[in-house]
């Protein structure tokens, strides 16, 4: 086995798994206080604000180490991960904007 393969290894590890995780306790067991400067009185509907922002970690783990693994096992190229870890990123970035937009209560 070469260097690819245990640096996909430990990067899949180190952070595609923390993502899927933190996905994992922010979707599905609501632990909403782990998301940055978290309010629940600033959402109209903070239980599914966590569920969207807890799928896009999760999406986001999963797409890291998805491609690492691709990598490791020589299934996809360098520039194909770079491009899924472009996408990966994104993802919480775009559905914190659309809960920001749909999901945040007006202040009077």
């Amino acid at each position: 086995m070469d260097d690819t393969f245990w640096i996909a290894l430990t990067f899949a590890m180190l952070c595609g798994l923390p993502c899927v995780i933190l996905g994992f306790l922010n979707g599905v067991k609501q632990k909403r206080s782990l998301l940055a400067s978290w309010d629940d009185s600033s959402f109209s509907d903070p239980v599914l604000v966590g569920r969207i922002m807890g799928a896009s970690s999760f999406i986001t783990g999963s797409l890291i180490i998805l491609s690492c693994t691709g990598v490791a096992m020589k299934l996809v190229s360098m520039s194909f991960a770079g491009v899924a870890f472009c996408v990966s990123v994104a993802t919480p970035l775009l559905a914190g904007l659309y809960v920001n937009v749909m999901y945040t209560k007006e202040r009077s």
